[in-house]
């Protein structure tokens, strides 16, 4: 395998996954040839904001669970810990607490532990620490290897950095580089924090400053905080072949939705089989059969629509947009009956989309996490319909009080159902936090698109039925 490390850091902001969700992941990051399921949800308070308090037995079990899992299925499961927020890095008693904590862990049979550090202050925030070290860098050096001394050489590291993202050097990264043992993993998300593409110079450049091959934190097909009202269903992609040189691995952040992460986790796995190789619309058409077992056709559909995200950006409905296309060309030649007509069967196909899953799906958790999504695609297309109706009217040889009536009902209609929240067709509105740098005076948004808006297609049918209609129904003016 050109990639050590294939898999999935459960690391995102949200509703951590159910411990029936994350064997069923387990189990199908084995089938799929990966290797890593790593623990570190944002929104367990014992992982990160009340890091110094142990797991109560219970969870200590399902955590014993999830070994014997991924020992059954070949995945080596990883534990992380995220004292960053509160830790004193010169505190004996701090250092006592966490490395009893990882201790825990290993106690149980993990083998592989992390240390995350990322979404915290990029400056020591006391006192005592200011004087023990001369930067951040340095005690997070000194902290993983007291965390290593104590777990002893059984155990493998990880540390995600504070600065996990972009191209540049920084004295914070060579200090990591220069001191952490090189058998450290260490994490990094590509040059911003949900990276379009990522390329084999950008991971070369921050290989200089850490002095090691990286372990990438693939924030696809994530979806939290700003982005929560998207469904990433898109496949992998836009990822240079030749990483496997720079990077030891490659660990996908999911969405909360498990199930549907599965898209973006199955067509990951075979570019990390295979990269020179990997075919994206291939592994996604394939993906899309397997998951969408029992209606393989409607989800399919479906999924066009939920393709839009910062690795694909251009794609809202590929049939649908190629329609709009026709229609626009059609409308401006003065004929736009065959493009009008041949529109008609994409809807009827979408519109029948929600009952086709709702009857046939197999996988019944992932109809549940998808059905705001669901129903949002019923509305979206349901607004297309009613303005491929207006504009046939409008095109037609009926009289001008007929084609006021049809873009009169076409505005009736629209408002008897609500914009959706949930993003179907590309999104009206999405914050992706695309930073340049972690950095607290230099942090800011880089050169990829941050504030998306006005990419929903269905706005873009109703909007060219209305323009028609002004333009058609306004003012005429006589020629002499």
């Amino acid at each position: 395998m050109p990639f050590a490390h294939r898999g999935v850091v459960e690391g995102f902001y949200g509703r951590p996954w159910s411990l029936e969700e994350r064997l069923w992941m387990i189990e199908r990051l084995g089938r799929w040839g990966m290797n890593r399921y790593v623990y570190a949800p944002k929104n367990d308070p014992l992982h990160r904001d009340r890091w110094r308090e142990p797991y109560p037995e219970p969870q200590a079990r399902e955590f014993a669970a999830l070994l014997e899992h991924g020992a059954k299925h070949g995945v080596d499961v990883s534990f992380a810990l995220s004292p960053g927020l509160s830790i004193r890095y010169s505190s004996n008693e701090d250092l006592a607490r966490l490395a009893e904590k990882f201790r825990a862990f290993a106690e149980l049979g993990a083998r592989s532990l992390a240390l995350f550090l990322d979404d915290v202050p990029s400056r020591l925030a006391h006192e005592e620490d200011r004087r023990s070290f001369r930067s951040l860098g340095d005690a997070h050096v000194a902290l993983a290897g007291r965390m290593q001394e104590a777990l002893g050489p059984d155990v493998s590291w990880w540390l995600c950095p504070t600065d996990y993202l972009g191209v540049e050097a920084s004295e914070y990264l060579e200090t990591l580089g220069a001191g952490l043992a090189p058998e450290i993993e260490v994490g990094w998300t590509g040059r911003t924090v949900c990276s379009p593409s990522i390329a084999r110079a950008e991971a070369t450049a921050r290989v200089a400053a850490l002095r090691r091959r990286l372990l990438v934190w693939d924030n696809v097909p994530v979806s939290d905080g700003p982005m929560r009202f998207m469904l990433h269903l898109g496949p992998y992609g836009r990822r240079d072949p030749g990483l496997d040189d720079v990077v030891s691995g490659v660990l996908l952040n999911p969405m909360q939705h498990a199930h549907a992460s599965a898209v973006a986790v199955r067509t990951a796995a075979a570019f990390l089989e295979d990269p020179q190789r990997y075919e994206p619309e291939r592994a996604w058409r394939e993906a899309l059969e397997e998951i969408g077992e029992g209606a393989p056709r409607a989800f399919a559909v479906f999924a066009e629509a939920h393709r839009f995200s910062p690795i694909w950006p251009a794609y809202r409905d590929g049939p649908l947009e190629e329609g709009l296309t026709r229609l626009r060309s059609g409308l401006a030649h003065g004929d736009a009956g065959p493009a009008l007509e041949a529109l008609q069967p994409l809807c009827a196909q979408r519109l029948a989309v929600r009952e086709q899953m709702r009857q046939g799906l197999a996988d019944r958790a992932l109809l549940l996490e998808i059905e705001p999504w669901l129903e949002a695609h019923r509305i979206e297309t349901q607004r297309i319909q009613w303005a491929l109706d207006a504009i046939a009217g409008l095109t037609g040889e009926a009289a001008p009080t007929a084609k006021i009536a049809a873009l009169f009902g076409l505005e009736i209609r629209l408002g008897s159902e609500p914009e959706p929240r949930h993003a179907s067709y590309g999104p009206r509105r999405v914050l992706y936090p695309q930073l340049a740098s972690m950095a607290e005076d230099a942090m800011g948004f880089g050169s990829d698109p941050v504030l998306v808006r006005g990419r929903c297609l269905a706005d873009e049918f109703v909007a060219l039925a209305e323009e028609l209609a002004l333009e058609r129904l306004g003012p005429q003016r006589s020629s002499r």
